[in-house]
């Protein structure tokens, strides 16, 4: 049974924080099937019960699965396609995989390896601290998006498809590089490009719960593929917002944390999140889609999975600052320069 209570949970709160899988099969699902899987799935873990989500079309799916919800878990049906939809605090990207496999869509395991036992960035009061530093002196790098004429709630995803394997440095390296030709084409300097890599302790497959943890890159538009590479693999790994459990004073640390997070969140948090599954094996998936959260800074995040030799790249932004062809064009971007490392 997980341990997730999301009262717990203490980061940012004016986000969902919700993670999406979508999985493409080869033929429709049986929603009745499908109902019974999740609901053995949601008892077992002890969590409320809820049977899956329709809508006409999938962008109407998306905008009730991103939205914001106190349930660790819900899954949606609309065609071929199965979305699962998780609280962050409840399941992490790895996990999104074992929960395809209860629901009868496995096996689904990936090749991605945790960081182990690096160091970390410190006890929480040094990393706010040197975080607090950061801003005041070298605040992050934003992204400009587009002028959206109505703005509205919930997020934009758009997704493309790259063939063969696609690494972590690489992409991170594409991604900086985007940020930094985006920026130009407007007349801005991208300086102090800032990306936060997902990542896990352990190994794969570690069951449910919220085993992930934040790389944190800075400056990398200053660094080459090499440079991305080297960075990735010394990098330590962030002390997240989170107080001790079990002391007379967490929850009044908790609150203190959101507030902080909450007022500081815009100018704290990174130019970009990504986050890559790894390459998986899902033999009765045609399809795999991963899209991230979108937290703090730009609320930009940039998701990646490899499956049957092509690998899936997302973006997702807040409806309120991007839209669609917005967002494409910086995914474009990403596709381009990513060609240009292979």
């Amino acid at each position: 049974m997980s341990g997730y209570d999301d009262r717990d949970w203490v980061a940012d709160p004016r986000i969902g924080w919700r993670i999406l899988l979508t999985a493409s099969l080869p033929a429709p699902v049986r929603t009745v099937e499908l109902a019974d899987r999740l609901d053995a799935l949601v008892r077992a873990e002890g969590w409320p019960a809820r049977p899956p989500l329709t809508a006409p079309t999938l962008a109407h799916l998306y905008d009730a699965l991103v939205a914001p919800s106190r349930e660790p878990l819900l899954v949606g049906a609309h065609g071929r396609d199965v979305v699962v939809s998780a609280h962050h605090g409840a399941v992490d990207g790895l996990g999104l995989l074992t929960v395809l496999d209860r629901l009868g869509l496995g096996p689904a395991t990936s090749s991605a390896r945790g960081v182990g036992d690096r160091t970390t960035t410190g006890g929480l009061v040094t990393t706010a601290a040197r975080r607090l530093g950061e801003v005041a002196l070298h605040p992050p790098a934003g992204v400009s998006p587009p002028a959206v004429p109505v703005p509205t709630p919930g997020d934009v995803l758009v997704a493309a498809e790259v063939p063969g394997t696609v690494r972590a440095a690489p992409l991170v390296h594409a991604a900086a590089r985007a940020v930094v030709r985006h920026q130009a084409a407007r007349g801005r300097q991208a300086r102090h490009v800032a990306i936060a890599v997902g990542a896990v302790r352990g190994q794969a497959g570690a069951g449910l719960g919220d085993h992930s943890v934040l790389l944190r890159l800075r400056d990398v538009e200053r660094l080459d593929l090499a440079g991305v590479t080297e960075a990735l693999r010394t990098a330590p790994v962030v002390t997240p917002p989170t107080p001790a459990p079990d002391r007379p004073w967490t929850r009044l640390a908790a609150r203190a944390t959101a507030t902080g997070l909450r007022l500081l969140a815009p100018r704290l948090g990174s130019t970009l999140l990504v986050s890559h599954l790894g390459e998986v094996e899902a033999p009765h998936v045609e399809r795999l889609a991963f899209h991230p959260v979108t937290a703090g800074g730009t609320g930009l995040s940039l998701g990646a999975v490899g499956h049957r030799g092509r690998t899936v790249l997302t973006l997702r932004a807040r409806a309120a600052q991007w839209n669609d062809n917005g967002l494409e064009q910086l995914l474009e971007a990403v596709v381009s320069l990513l060609g240009e490392e292979s």
